[in-house]
């Protein structure tokens, strides 16, 4: 799992440092800098998601070890909101692995030694892989996959912290489950 930075607005990068993650066979990871000034770095394995550390930029990394945020071997998503504090987006239950369903989005206001909500926001199986981002009106918007093989859907929810702590939708113009693309055309050969 590397780490990339830029300091002139993404036009070069530069490698800065990396850890071995056992037990993977994807790097899909995603960090945060703490308010302490270390970066914690979340990573998908075969057993779920390893975590690990680093106090100096990310040049090096402490022994990445397995953290109590359970997860199939999917990708999820971590990110720093405006309010200051962590969302995370994942399948299910923090403590369960439950497999490609639930896509349930939590917060944390201690830097991710406890969370807040469990707002299912897809409760079907097949979803994965999301991604977002939160506009300058606060409102996150959170994109992923459903039945990549069949259904071949990209579908993005629109929620508010509130609706995350409330653990249904109660601010206006939130939404779910709003089709973005589907894939038209024959599907491909089962292997």
């Amino acid at each position: 799992a590397h780490l990339f930075v830029s300091t002139d607005k993404g036009a070069t990068w530069t490698r800065r440092g990396g850890v071995v993650i056992p037990q993977s066979d994807f790097d899909e990871h995603m960090f945060v800098e703490l308010k302490d000034g270390r970066l914690w770095l979340l990573a998908r394995t075969k057993y779920g998601i390893a975590e690990t550390f680093s106090a100096d930029g990310g040049r090096t990394w402490s022994e990445p070890a397995p953290s109590a945020i359970q997860n199939p071997s999917a990708r999820f998503f971590l990110r720093r909101l405006a309010s200051g504090n962590l969302l995370l987006v994942k399948n299910g239950p923090l403590d369960q692995r439950i497999g490609r369903a639930q896509m349930t989005a939590f917060l944390s206001e201690n830097e991710g030694k406890t969370w807040k909500g469990g707002f299912v926001f897809e409760e079907r199986n097949g979803v994965s892989y999301p991604d977002g981002f939160q506009s300058p009106d606060g409102v996150i918007h959170i994109l992923y996959d459903r039945e990549r093989a069949k259904e071949r859907e990209i579908l993005m929810a629109r929620f508010t912290e509130a609706d995350v702590l409330a653990v249904l939708l109660v601010s206006p113009g939130s939404r779910t489950k709003m089709l973005v693309s589907k894939a038209r055309g024959s599907t491909l050969p089962a292997t």
